[in-house]
């Protein structure tokens, strides 16, 4: 049996301002935009697919991809108090192109056991054309080798990956899979990323899984790109002196994140019900963050300009437990659970939090099959404390209202779904049912002088949407 199918998308998405601005402050076009459409997204996707099903039980998928991706919002300041803010009514564009091509190939065969061996190999580019974001001037003195204005809006990166995946059936009950992974990024060299997953039948109702895995991510385009600069006057400069500014320039001698990920889980399944608790741990090396210490420094007569870089952190650690919880109410209702509970996520090498994340997240979904064509579903999702980091952009305790956290709060959705034909299905509903809100603060720290403090918000850094009613419908040949 072989399949070939063709798919290809078109999305816009236009954002009505709100009023908010970086530093949460103001201006006459921030006035004169509010309410008006400022950052337009639109995305075009095509990619062809084809998937071959053998006699002899092999299998291939062969599949190709473009994404074309154009963010245009109108002009904001890049450095200094207007960072954030509208200074112009012209729209700039960001354009990124990203192309994929994957093909695999699935051998089942006997050696002394039943084995699947998964072979393939993939090729993935980003291109980059920003107009706005690489404008940064020199504010605080040259950069050696790098020119003020005019730098050129083009970044881009491929990566060359092989893989190996073999399931070998030890007994009936018992599953292991080692995994091998290569890539190649053109700009920070090669990485081979083992793994070892176990799954062990405990009985008719219990499993044990458990697995162990490197992981690999690559810098951004503007993390490893040297003429993606930004420009602070000082209030964003961890190691400088007071008064002293500083810039954050690309770095294409970044290494790729890596991480070494363990995890053990216990499952029981039954009669439609599932339970499971899964502990995993994470830890990083290398990721990537902005640098802790000047490089160099440059300077405009009086004034010094300290020069930073992104970095990779030595030690990070993110920790935690999941679970899962399906309960099959009756023939016709559904009601699925899970649930994140984070016990650590932190640099090892300061003991701050990696992110502003909620300290527990649960989903819970009801469904209920009311006709063969109509269906209502309800969501439900539990946000747990949110606390900040603990120190701010210069290395010290927060203090005041850098410490705020953000309390427990849920979200209630309903939606239905009625299949016209069997091809067209209409969805409508409503998120945030109770119209539950947070506001956004301002920024995470403190920053500003003698002539005016732009307070921290600590972890009271996003808003919530309000309840947002939407109608959808799907088609499929």
């Amino acid at each position: 049996m072989q399949s070939l199918e063709f798919e290809s998308g078109y999305s816009r998405q236009g954002n009505l301002y709100a009023g908010d601005t970086q530093n949460t402050n103001t201006n006459d076009l921030v006035k004169e935009n509010y309410g008006k459409e400022t950052n337009r997204l639109y995305r075009n996707t095509y990619s062809v697919t084809w998937n071959g099903g053998w006699d002899n039980g092999i299998t291939t998928s062969n599949w190709a991809q473009y994404e074309h991706t154009r963010n245009s919002r109108k002009g904001e300041g890049l450095a200094g108090g207007t960072e954030g803010i509208f200074n112009s009514d012209k729209f700039s564009d960001t354009d990124l192109s990203d192309v994929m091509l994957h093909s695999e190939i699935s051998i089942p065969f006997d050696l002394w056991v039943n084995q699947n061996l998964t072979l393939g190999s993939e090729w993935n580019q980003q291109r980059m054309k920003d107009n706005a974001s690489n404008t940064q001037t020199f504010m605080g003195g040259d950069i050696p080798g790098v020119s003020s204005t005019n730098r050129s809006p083009y970044s881009q990166a491929e990566i060359f990956s092989l893989f190996a995946e073999d399931n070998v059936e030890l007994t009936d009950s018992t599953m292991l899979t080692p995994a091998l992974r290569f890539d190649h990024h053109s700009i920070v060299g090669n990485n081979w990323s083992p793994s070892l997953n176990l799954s062990q039948g405990l009985g008719d109702d219990f499993t044990l899984k458990m697995g162990i895995a490197r992981a690999y991510k690559a810098p951004s385009l503007y993390q490893t790109n040297p003429n993606y600069i930004l420009y602070s006057k000082g209030q964003g400069c961890y190691a400088s002196a007071t008064g002293t500014g500083c810039y954050m320039v690309g770095n294409d001698d970044l290494k790729a994140e890596t991480s070494i990920n363990k995890e053990i889980g216990l499952e029981f399944k039954r009669d439609g019900w599932l339970a499971g608790v899964t502990w995993f741990r994470n830890d990083y090396r290398d990721k990537i963050e902005a640098g802790y210490a000047p490089l160099s420094y440059t300077s405009l007569g009086k004034v010094k300009t300290d020069i930073y870089q992104w970095e990779n952190v030595p030690k990070a650690v993110v920790e935690g437990l999941e679970g899962t919880l399906n309960v099959p109410v009756s023939e016709t209702v559904n009601w699925t659970n899970n649930i994140t509970y984070m016990l650590q996520s932190k640099n090892k090498e300061t003991g701050d939090r990696l992110s502003i994340i909620p300290e527990y997240t649960l989903n819970s979904t009801l469904s209920w099959q009311i006709y063969q064509d109509v269906s209502v579903q309800s969501t439900f999702t539990w946000y747990g404390k949110q606390e900040p980091k603990k120190y701010n952009y210069k290395g010290e305790p927060v203090t005041g209202s850098e410490k705020n956290e953000v309390s427990p709060y849920s979200i209630l959705g309903l939606s239905a779904t009625w299949d016209v034909t069997k091809y067209v299905s209409l969805t409508g509903g409503v998120d945030n049912v109770f119209d539950k809100r947070h506001w956004r603060a301002g920024n995470a720290q403190t920053t500003g002088g003698t002539t005016g403090y732009m307070y921290g918000a600590g972890a009271e850094t996003y808003n919530e949407s309000g309840r947002t009613w939407y109608m959808g419908i799907n088609t499929h040949f």
